[in-house]
């Protein structure tokens, strides 16, 4: 029964700091996830929508939505490839990097105030199981780098398992 309880405080713990950064930023004007986006985009300059929805794990029409959305506030901006005119390359703005600064000092605070009157050894202690889950969860990715191409892999897994057992019961 322990088990069901952390991972319902993993989850709670996932939700409350969403909600805290959601809040720190009443006048930002953007989704959740449209940070990360830019992020990326600023990060690799020129991308395309689809490179975008690889790494965050989600559909291109998602991403398109977004990345309409971050245009018409003024954060990136849209180029058709020359070589490609069904492909468009996307950059960042200078308001959009000024975003992202403010955004990561911003979620930088609240990281520190999570942890707050936790000491060095706790972390340390909390860090080493963390890991351990992460491995459990994701037995061939290295614990301090799972990346979202690593949940992405382990997600078709999955469905490709639920596939074979539907197959194997009808059967």
């Amino acid at each position: 029964m322990l088990h069901n309880e952390l991972a319902a405080k993993l989850r709670k713990i996932h939700l409350l700091r969403r909600i805290w950064i959601q809040k720190s930023q009443p006048d930002l004007d953007l989704y959740f996830g449209q940070l990360p986006i830019l992020e990326y985009i600023r990060q690799h300059p020129g991308c395309t929508q689809a490179e975008i929805a690889e790494h965050q794990c989600v559909t291109p029409a998602s991403i398109s939505t977004s990345t309409k959305r971050l245009q018409k506030a003024g954060l990136l901006t849209k180029i058709t490839d020359p070589e490609n005119l069904r492909c468009n390359r996307l950059t960042i703005t200078e308001e959009g990097i000024i975003r992202c600064e403010n955004n990561r000092a911003m979620i930088e605070r609240i990281n520190q105030h999570m942890f707050k009157d936790i000491s060095e050894e706790e972390r340390l202690a909390f860090r080493i199981t963390l890991n351990k889950v992460l491995q459990n969860l994701a037995p061939d990715a290295d614990p301090d780098s799972v990346t979202p191409n690593d949940i992405a892999l382990l997600i078709n897994e999955v469905h490709k398992n639920d596939e074979l057992l539907k197959k194997q019961q009808q059967n």
